[in-house]
């Protein structure tokens, strides 16, 4: 067998047992956030007119993505859904609004360099 026949059997030996162990270890290698949805979202506010995008974690659990401190662009989201900003919580990474019966806590935090998800 020649050396180029042996090189490329190993490479793509390699390409595949690397893609097996990446697709049975997503989470631990991605956290709780799904790479395609959270790809979907940073492209959303990178190339697309979005300030605010929605994205997901394995839970299914609906998540906020903003550029990092933007968090002005969700508070004035939530205050088209009808919630006042009552406190911002810097200290805690946190944000509280009321919407006349009920207050809200919202936690967000730093996201890759960029970004800021919040919960």
């Amino acid at each position: 067998m020649s050396k180029r026949f042996v090189l490329t059997v190993v490479t793509g030996g390699f390409i595949i047992l690397s893609g097996a162990l990446l697709l049975l270890n997503w989470e631990k290698v991605f956290g709780n956030y799904r790479p395609t949805q959270t790809a979907k979202a940073v492209f959303k506010l990178e190339v697309g007119s979005q300030d605010v995008a929605k994205t997901t974690d394995s839970d299914d659990a609906l998540y906020y993505m903003v550029k990092k401190g933007h968090l002005d662009e969700y508070i004035q989201l939530m205050n088209e859904k009808g919630y006042v900003l009552k406190e911002k919580d810097i200290d805690h990474n946190r944000l509280v609004f009321n919407d006349g019966q009920e207050e809200k806590q919202i936690y967000y935090k730093r996201f890759a360099r960029k970004y800021t998800m919040i919960d």
